[in-house]
């Protein structure tokens, strides 16, 4: 299973599903620089019984690639 929402307990079983389902919009992103910093895409679980915003780590959308990871290959893209 890859999310559940805490309001309605519905559930996607892979970021696939989670992603093509039409009642779930994604609405912002929250920034959290803690010791690995990264932060949570925030999504909206819009239906008729329910409402709740689903915060999901950005990490789950890298493909692996690490905050650190990408800030380095931008670093160094800059520097050639």
């Amino acid at each position: 299973m890859f999310k559940k929402c805490p309001m309605c307990n519905s559930t996607w079983e892979s970021k696939e599903d989670f992603l093509s389902d039409k009642s779930v919009k994604l609405v912002g992103y929250q920034k959290y620089m803690g010791l690995y910093g990264g932060g949570y895409l925030l999504f909206k679980h819009k239906t008729k019984l329910c409402g709740t915003t689903i915060a999901v780590k950005a990490a789950l959308f890298s493909n692996s690639i690490s905050s650190a990871q990408r800030l380095k290959r931008i670093y160094n893209k800059k520097e050639n």
